[in-house]
């Protein structure tokens, strides 16, 4: 999904204006397709569309649950806090391990450190930064989740199998692909680490407690502890605060 282009620079550096315009050409196509659709659907018209869920709340616990019928999933968020990654990486670790292909595109410039450092922390290429404005996914290639019509004044999802409104999702789709890079190039990934401990800094960096780091790895508070262990030993250091204050150090003298 990358090329050679702008080896060597920094993260933020590495979108360029010609791919960032080709983003926002595309993000105002998909929109004016997501707008008809919505509005017809709020007029109550026969449209290849239906609300699938609403509310925030309502939304999660549907994603959560359709997910599970999910083949491959090509996903576009412009952002996400630490909090919401604490709970959907564990998810999406399951949803991968039951055999969803799936690519989550996040806009990195929306993204706080912590947040970067954590989707650097997963250490897998379904996770790549980029530069997004529009969040959607689309579904086994033939149906685009979007924001759909408010309803008694909720935010609502909808799903999609209009064939503009496909087309205009996949436009959008590969001019994000386009300006996407690794989330390896995140300033602060420490070397010599086991993909685990990669994770267990990474969460550390963003004052996670031992519970919180067990829950989001899916293992007990026990193995949390030897694991922080063996990494303040792999970093030479004597304390977890110093574990996360070390990687933020690597993160600033790398950017």
């Amino acid at each position: 999904m990358t090329s050679d282009v702008g080896e060597g620079l920094g993260p933020r550096n590495r979108i360029d204006e010609a791919a960032r315009q080709a983003v926002l050409d595309a993000a105002a196509v998909l929109q004016v397709r997501r707008s008809h659709v919505a509005a017809a659907l709020s007029r109550g018209e026969d449209v290849e569309a239906q609300v699938m869920a609403r509310g925030i709340e309502g939304t999660n616990d549907w994603m959560m649950r359709a997910a599970y019928d999910w083949r491959e999933l090509c996903s576009v968020r412009p952002s996400a806090t630490v909090a919401q990654l604490r709970v959907s990486l564990p998810n999406n670790r399951i949803l991968l391990e039951r055999g969803l292909r799936m690519v989550s595109l996040f806009d990195y410039d929306r993204l706080d450190r912590g947040s970067r450092l954590l989707l650097a922390g997963e250490g897998s290429e379904c996770y790549r930064f980029a530069f997004a404005t529009v969040q959607m996914k689309i579904v086994d290639r033939r149906t685009v989740l979007l924001q759909g019509p408010f309803v008694d004044g909720e935010p609502t999802v909808m799903a999609v199998q209009s064939p503009a409104c496909l087309a205009a999702a996949r436009g959008y789709w590969e001019a994000v692909v386009a300006s996407s890079f690794s989330t390896s190039e995140e300033p602060g990934r420490v070397d010599g680490l086991t993909p685990r401990q990669q994770q267990i800094v990474a969460m550390l960096a963003t004052d996670a407690r031992d519970e919180v780091v067990a829950a989001t790895l899916g293992v007990s508070v026990r193995t949390v502890r030897s694991d922080i262990a063996a990494l303040m030993e792999a970093l030479g250091v004597r304390s977890r605060f110093s574990a996360g204050l070390r990687l933020q150090q690597v993160a600033d003298t790398e950017e």
